[in-house]
């Protein structure tokens, strides 16, 4: 069972400690791009006016596993801790399988 796991997001602005758009992806692809078990890694900007999310990443996954893997992986632990809970005002996840 393959897995697409996708989320949505919006980020701080400089006002409220952000670091910036550009910066977060900088820093999103140094740590997360290169952790074994992903593919298919993406970045998104929102281009429907309808979604309350500006952002959004998707990877795909061979099986649990492999996502269970990927995100015990310490690259992926830090970047949470160190980028996304500090630069992200809200977001939401969605897991598909296939």
């Amino acid at each position: 069972m393959s897995i697409r796991h996708m989320v949505v997001f919006n980020l701080k602005s400089e006002e409220e400690g952000g670091i910036g758009v550009e910066a977060f992806f900088a820093k999103a692809e140094a740590a997360l791009w290169s952790i074994p078990h992903a593919s298919n890694v993406s970045r998104y900007r929102q281009t429907n006016a309808m979604c309350p999310y500006e952002y959004g990443f998707s990877f795909d996954f061979a099986s649990q596993d492999d996502y269970d893997a990927y995100n015990r992986h310490p690259d992926h632990v830090s970047f949470v801790e160190e980028w996304w809970k500090t630069q992200v005002s809200s977001f939401m996840e969605v897991d598909f399988s296939g």
